[in-house]
């Protein structure tokens, strides 16, 4: 096994859930209710072929009383091996197997209060890998889905989570060709919690021509003397126009939702919203949206971080 070969081998084991609720590193925004899993046990993951019979079977009990049975098979090529154990409502059963290179790991946990589930792979010869994971508890629930290259860089993670006070959380982070970004979801504190189009009526939405921002930010044609301008930005070697945002717009809609004030572009530490058909407004920052680019969803009326580093 040459030196990539064992950097993958070993993403399998940092993808590999720590049996812990709520997960560490994760957004969490309905709050504790984890729980540690129980010690005892064995853990055969870095078993190789010729080190232990062809099929070896164990079970225990550790210190804290948690029952415990491993089983591992040794395939010729990898191994197959699965855990299970439990302590009082504490119940946990993981599986993880290796085949020419191909790595795989699965895990489910529960204590009667909360529970936790992890799905990960990587292979050693390509580099590729990815890992899901979710958990649940009465205050609410997450999910992430992490997948990428280990030989090129290349990663891509999303996270969404809700709690039972009406909060949503949905993250997105990336890295290609040594560039990084981060998105994340502001949830709308008024259409946020309606279904697609709510604020509409339950009506699709769609941009109209020939107007500025197909229309969202009002019934201007693009270009036209009758709307008021209101500076404009250069962004990608590229001037974005931007124009006032008509009463009773999607556009205006969004704006009173977010409590945003819109002011003229061209000035720095300003929120900046992209919107359909190239289209761009400006507003004062304030407590419920930070100085920075968005990018909107017109569905729910939400918008979207955009950084970069």
């Amino acid at each position: 096994m040459n030196a990539k070969q064992i950097t993958v081998a070993a993403l399998i084991v940092a993808l590999a859930p720590l049996a812990t609720l709520p997960q560490a590193g994760v957004a969490r925004p309905y709050g504790g209710g984890g729980y540690s899993r129980p010690s005892g046990g064995y853990d055969f993951h870095n078993d190789t072929g010729g080190s232990h019979p062809q099929t070896y079977s164990h079970s225990s009990t550790g210190p804290e009383g948690t029952n415990r049975t491993t089983t591992a098979t040794n395939t010729g090529n990898g191994y197959n091996r699965t855990t299970t154990a439990n302590n009082g409502n504490y119940n946990r059963t993981s599986s993880g197997s290796e085949n020419n290179g191909q790595y795989n790991h699965n895990a489910n946990a529960s204590n009667g209060y909360a529970s936790h589930s992890t799905s990960s792979n990587a292979n050693a010869n390509t580099g590729n890998y990815s890992r899901t994971a979710g958990g649940s508890n009465p205050n609410g629930s997450y999910y992430t889905s992490t997948s990428g290259n280990a030989y090129n860089g290349s990663y891509n993670h999303t996270t969404n989570a809700s709690n039972v006070y009406g909060y949503n959380y949905h993250g997105t982070s990336t890295s290609t060709n040594g560039y990084y970004n981060h998105s994340a979801y502001v949830t709308n504190p008024v259409y946020g919690s309606y279904p697609a189009w709510g604020w509409n009526g339950g009506v699709a939405w769609y941009p109209a021509p020939y107007y500025y921002g197909g229309g969202f930010w009002g019934a201007m044609a693009i270009g036209a003397t009758t709307a008021a301008l209101y500076g404009s930005i250069v962004a990608n070697n590229q001037t974005f126009t931007s124009y006032q945002v008509q009463p009773s717009s999607p556009g205006a809609k969004l704006l009173s939702s977010y409590q945003l004030t819109q002011t003229p572009c061209g000035p720095p530490n300003l929120v900046a919203i992209y919107g359909p058909n190239n289209s761009v407004i400006c507003a004062e920052p304030n407590a419920k949206v930070a100085a920075g680019n968005y990018s909107l969803d017109s569905s729910n009326l939400t918008i979207i971080s955009q950084s970069a580093a």
